[in-house]
């Protein structure tokens, strides 16, 4: 099974990278999944505030309280601990995994073990539309000085991005 690990802030275009990964890899006949750290947050959310867990706009500072929370009640390992469990179900089940919205430096180191291919997406396009105290979140910036991507993808248009997309799967399958 291959993780591909989608990093990035918010707005940087990590889910839209994370829909066409799963479309190129689908095309290949593999089975593909989409999963996110931040599930058990958005549960968190639905079932304290009632949000579907889809609706804009989100919840984002509960998400961003509560994330903080969890990970200072759990010593920062909550996410990764509940991935790696998560991960080592889906291998039976599918070919690839793909993980759209890794914020924290942990979230990329942790999962060592399932030798992920780790992509980093920069919003060079839309504006910012957080408030003040949500874009200072810690979240927003942990990864700003972290160098150990595999792939940094300046995100552009759909078809540019889908295109980078093709052909880091092209680079990672020779």
């Amino acid at each position: 099974m291959k993780v591909y690990l989608i990093a990035g802030k918010a707005r940087s275009g990590k889910t839209k990278a994370a829909e066409l990964l799963k479309k190129i890899l689908e095309k290949e006949n593999k089975k593909v999944v989409i999963t996110e750290y931040s599930k058990y947050v958005k549960l968190f959310a639905k079932e304290l505030l009632g949000w579907d867990m889809i609706s804009e706009p989100k919840p984002r500072k509960f998400l961003q309280d509560m994330g903080t929370f969890v990970r200072e009640l759990e010593s920062d390992i909550y996410f990764t601990k509940r991935m790696k469990e998560d991960l080592e179900i889906y291998k039976h089940f599918v070919d690839d995994v793909i993980i759209s919205d890794v914020r924290m430096p942990k979230e990329l180191e942790e999962l060592s073990d399932f030798k992920p291919l780790k992509i980093k997406v920069e919003n060079t396009l839309s504006s910012y539309d957080l408030t003040k105290e949500e874009a200072s979140h810690e979240t927003e910036h942990a990864l700003d000085n972290y160098l150990n991507f595999d792939y940094v993808i300046k995100n552009k248009t759909e078809e540019e991005m889908k295109e980078i997309l093709e052909n880091i799967v092209k680079e990672v399958e020779v």
